[in-house]
């Protein structure tokens, strides 16, 4: 099945829409009194207007992840991450998106997924650009856009700062003109909250945010598994660093190397967030999912490769219709 999305080609894009909305059905089908615990500014505009789980909420969720899988795969491409061109990192973002009942949601983080990646094109394409860039302050812009849908991407502001670090000459007048791109969507969406008379709403957002430790989850045998399974993906992704780089340039490296930052440092957020379940895992599924689409490709088995995919499926179906 992996050799249809092994190689970057228009047909293997209809495959993949059609991969996402297979494992999507779930979310079409059974009834839920699934809300998001934590609410932010910009999530809380999106579902007053369609709601949490309505059928256009579950249809908004199942294309915005494909939209995300097409952008990932075409970050990943351009900056030739992978030695080969392939729909592999695209592919494992929708598997991560939509591994357990938990993700099947159009959560805040899902939204907030969004523009971590576009964040995550403008440090790439800064690469060893010289002088300002409009990278930094896009990148910026992006991140503050992020925390605003979900408020625990806000470490995503130090992942981006360190990325520009590793690939560029990060000059103090940049770092100005990246903080000031981080505060202008704050600023425009505080305005908006204040024209509609609901300012203190908007500022009690963050506060409400945070709370140290606070688990949300039912505490479950279930639970611990699906944990084991998501902390062994990200092993997974982490222990194979080294195989990241063989034969691999190191322009592409340093990306790896933000890849990495960009997917350790938000765990830190588990220890914060307030009302912390299962879903929080998307925090961190951009970078995990091209990682472990980079870990496939470098399974030189193709039968291995298409194994273990078969295997990571049916834990899947697994969970979305008998491990409910």
């Amino acid at each position: 099945m992996l050799e249809l999305f092994r190689k970057d080609q228009p047909l293997g894009y209809i495959l993949l829409f059609f991969y996402c909305v297979l494992l999507r059905i779930p979310s079409f089908i059974g009834e839920t009194n699934w809300t998001p615990l934590s609410s932010s500014a910009f999530s809380d505009i999106v579902y007053n207007a369609i709601g949490y789980t309505s059928m256009v909420a579950q249809i908004t969720g199942t294309l915005l992840i494909f939209i995300q899988a097409i952008l990932i795969n075409v970050l990943v491409n351009n900056n030739r991450i992978t030695r080969e061109s392939s729909l592999f990192p695209g592919l494992f973002y929708i598997f991560i998106c939509t591994m357990f009942p938990d993700f099947n949601y159009l959560s805040p983080a899902l939204m907030a997924n969004t523009f971590v990646i576009l964040a995550l094109f403008n440090v790439f394409s800064s690469y060893k650009k010289s002088g300002q860039s409009g990278d930094v302050f896009n990148a910026g812009l992006f991140v503050s856009t992020a925390m605003l849908f979900d408020f625990s991407y806000c470490i995503f502001f130090i992942s981006c700062f360190v990325g520009f670090l590793i690939v560029r000459s990060f000059r103090f007048i940049e770092r100005v003109q990246y903080f000031l791109g981080f505060v202008i969507p704050i600023f425009l969406g505080g305005t908006y909250y204040f024209w509609m008379g609901r300012l203190p709403d908007f500022l009690m957002k963050f506060p409400e945010n945070i709370k140290w430790l606070d688990w949300a989850a039912n505490v479950n045998y279930i639970l611990y598994i699906k944990l084991a399974i998501l902390v062994f993906l990200l092993l997974l992704t982490v222990l194979n660093y080294s195989n990241y780089g063989r034969k691999n340039n190191v322009h592409a490296m340093r990306k790896v190397d933000v890849l990495l930052w960009f997917m350790l440092l938000p765990l830190i957020t588990f220890s914060f967030q307030s009302g912390i379940r299962l879903d929080h895992f998307l925090i961190i599924a951009v970078p995990m999912g091209i990682l472990l689409g980079y870990s496939m490709l470098l399974i030189s088995n193709k039968l291995i490769a298409d194994m273990m995919h078969l295997i990571l499926i049916s834990i899947s179906f697994l969970f979305q219709y008998i491990l409910l």
